[in-house]
């Protein structure tokens, strides 16, 4: 079988630039030219289409992106795969770097992580348990998303590059998730490719193209320098398909990408003043949030050495709250479900380096289930609890922790919580019983967490 060399500027532009440009640049052009037909259309889809601030917001990143002022801006995009699932997302496989000038992509290039670790001097002490499980001897650019808060990551990546002797400036840095695939092949459709074997369709894609580029190509006569011209080939089908979409279509490829920046598959740190603010107004730059007074948790995994079994790990929450004595208390149980039978190239036992971020002055009384002692600390304004957890093939674990809440949250009525999820982590399922002071019953909630969530938005 024949194959030319993949393309790397028609890979960046595929899964970075192209896809939201072209729709981003449609309804720029289009809400100029004929606004009324726009909103028509918007509203004759299954959803409406987002005319408020986020609506707004992708009108102003597409502007910024395509005006024609004869300004480069170059940004580095993180291009990770979360079913190897780190705090900021997923792994950091490989990164692109590409400048735009006049709404086109003038230079671009890509790295493999690692190759460019190499460059990297073993200087950097890795964060913990990095060094203790998987006896790494230094922290590189691979690992850079190792915090949960985006900003933080953004500037330790910059700093990784210059350490690997990476000479430009960023006017940003952008991470989009492997989950994006399907986001497109939601609305494209399934792809069968000609020369390779399988169709490619939403909710399986991710782990097909997986084993095509590790295993498959192998018994393709696939030369291993070529594995991933499969890439290249779905990228340039998708576009060939979404030119030829409608309008109706269009719309709701952009909803898509919408929920993609709500979900944290994509998270946008911006140097330009304006385009942060807008960013962080509407919660697309992955911040953790420090100006929350109410309760609040967030639950962060990272994968220690455990292949790609994210991909099969299930998670639920579930979080009891008690007012009705003189300190409030808490319960928070984490169960996981390793439903992987066997190990192989992508599956193993799972193991993960757990944290748990809750208001600042909690008080832990107990946690269960941590193969190490747990570690306490403070960061971002909240304190956080470490634990390293681990998940047999085929087997479950429940993580429970009791902690007593800062004393000032019984004072604050209505009781109000923030929940901030983990990019690379979808469809969690939520339940949360809240006993208040001279009630018999509780407060019951439960929903499917795929957005940062504040409680008393929700329905019970």
């Amino acid at each position: 079988m024949g194959h030319k060399k993949t393309s790397t500027k028609t890979l960046i532009i595929f899964w970075i630039i192209a896809i939201p440009c072209l729709v981003g640049f449609y309804f720029v052009l289009q809400w100029k030219n004929e606004p009324i037909k726009l909103v028509n259309v918007a509203y004759s889809t299954s959803r409406v289409l987002p005319l408020g601030n986020k609506y707004d917001t992708s009108l102003e990143f597409a502007h910024y992106l395509l005006q024609k002022d004869d300004v480069e801006r170059t940004f580095m995009i993180l291009l990770q795969n979360n079913m190897e699932l780190r705090p900021g997302g997923g792994y950091i496989g490989s990164f692109a770097i590409v400048t735009v000038k006049n709404g086109e992509v003038i230079k671009s290039a890509v790295h493999d992580t690692a190759n460019f670790d190499g460059r990297i001097p073993d200087s950097v002490e890795p964060p913990f348990p990095m060094k203790e499980t998987m006896h790494i001897p230094s922290w590189k650019f691979r690992d850079g998303n190792w915090m949960p808060d985006f900003p933080t990551n953004a500037r330790v990546v910059k700093k990784f590059y210059k350490l690997g002797g990476g000479k430009e400036e960023f006017d940003g840095v952008i991470a989009v998730n492997a989950t994006i695939i399907d986001t497109i092949l939601d609305v494209t459709g399934p792809i069968k490719l000609l020369n390779y074997p399988d169709t490619y369709q939403s909710g399986d894609a991710i782990m097909k193209l997986e084993y095509q580029v590790e295993q498959g190509y192998k018994d393709q006569n696939i030369k291993k320098g070529d594995r991933k011209v499969v890439m290249d080939e779905l990228a340039k089908e998708i576009i060939r398909r979404v030119k030829k979409m409608s309008l109706k279509e269009k719309i709701l490829l952009v909803n898509k990408f919408v929920d993609s920046f709500d979900s944290k598959d994509i998270q946008l740190y911006l140097d330009d003043t304006k385009m942060a603010q807008l960013a962080r107004a509407v919660n697309w730059d992955g911040k953790i949030d420090q100006e929350w007074e109410g309760d609040y948790l967030m639950i962060v995994d990272a994968n220690l050495a455990s292949y790609k079994t994210d991909h099969f790990i299930k998670r639920n929450i579930d979080y009891d709250v008690d007012f009705s004595g003189s300190i409030p208390q808490a319960v928070l149980t984490i169960h996981y479900e390793n439903t992987a039978k066997q190990k192989d190239w992508k599956t193993s036992d799972y193991q993960t380096y757990l944290r748990i971020y809750t208001p600042a002055n909690t008080w832990v009384t107990d946690i269960e289930n941590c193969v190490l002692k747990p570690k306490y600390g403070n960061k971002y304004g909240k304190k956080y609890v470490g634990c390293l957890v681990h998940v047999p093939l085929g087997g479950q674990k429940d993580v429970k922790m009791r902690y007593n809440l800062p004393i000032e949250l019984k004072n604050q009525y209505p009781y109000d919580l923030k929940i901030q999820k983990q990019s690379g982590v979808h469809n969690v399922p939520v339940k949360i019983h809240i006993k208040n002071p001279g009630l018999e019953s509780t407060e019951d909630y439960n929903f499917y967490m795929d957005t940062d969530i504040i409680l008393s938005d929700l329905e019970k």
